[in-house]
């Protein structure tokens, strides 16, 4: 079983905007695969093999919750097709700043879901602000698996300090027994070499998804070669990279005794799917 662990796509009636407002705000750097709808998407899955994949919501404001949880639920449930019903995981999102908080991820949990998504850029905080463990250490509690945008965004190209390496590791050293998932390789675009290394230590997992390649190819290619199969889950960012092109990245760096474990063991593992 193949399983993209980071994927997007939006509902039908705003995918259009959604996409053409995420495309102006990096002013051409990226380029699309996909149109940006759920069918256009399990289509490109089914195209290339794709057995499962993690959406990933994104909450921009505490009041998004209930609307995007409901596209989450009718995922879950089969509103939109037995075909998204099996092979679509959504991982729901939730605001810091979302006054019921812990409410929010109880449901969640309670709805059979397996992870959540945050964005600190969206979503304006900073992973080492203590101010934010208690959401991560209910996300622990619950057995929930957190993903996390990490290092450099092409849309917010000012700012680096609030998901980095370093921002990972302090909140990983404060919160125990968190299931935490660094996009981006570790979120290693942008920073000096080896800044990804403490995290081993720290029972992180990093997602393959590394769209700036060409801007940061030596350290990612590191990252890819040398952190241990285990912790690596294969991902695309979706439909800003293909499927053949992310599959062909990963098969060129690494050995073919850890492919079974890179492209889905490990997140079926995680996941408990």
């Amino acid at each position: 079983m193949t399983v993209d662990f980071h994927a997007h796509n939006f509902p039908d009636a705003i995918a259009a905007r959604a996409m053409a407002g995420m495309l102006r705000a990096t002013e051409g750097v990226l380029t699309s695969v996909g149109d940006g709808t759920l069918s256009n998407h399990l289509d490109h899955m089914d195209h290339d093999g794709i057995d499962r994949a993690c959406l990933l919501q994104i909450a921009t404001k505490p009041s998004q919750f209930e609307v995007l949880f409901r596209t989450a639920c009718a995922i879950r449930d089969g509103e939109f097709g037995e075909r998204a019903q099996r092979k679509i995981i959504v991982f729901p999102s939730v605001h810091p700043a979302d006054p019921d908080l812990s409410g929010r991820l109880e449901r969640i949990a309670s709805g059979g879901f397996k992870g959540v998504k945050v964005h600190p850029y969206y979503q304006n905080f900073d992973l080492a602000d203590p101010s934010v463990w208690p959401m991560f250490r209910k996300i622990a509690e619950l057995g929930l698996v957190v993903e996390s945008h990490c290092g450099f965004d092409v849309g917010y190209p000012s700012r680096s300090d609030a998901c980095g390496p370093a921002e990972v590791a302090t909140l990983l050293r404060n919160v125990r027994d968190l299931k935490f998932v660094a996009a981006h390789l570790g979120g290693c675009a942008g920073f000096a070499p080896h800044a990804t290394d403490p995290l081993l230590d720290l029972g992180c997992w990093i997602d393959t998804s590394a769209l700036m390649r060409n801007w940061y190819r030596d350290e990612e290619m590191r990252i890819l070669r040398s952190w241990p199969a285990e912790r690596l889950l294969f991902a695309t960012d979706f439909p800003w990279t293909s499927y053949s092109e992310a599959i062909r990245w990963v098969k060129e760096v690494r050995d073919p005794a850890d492919w079974d474990a890179v492209f889905g063991g490990n997140a079926r593992a995680l996941l408990g799917i």
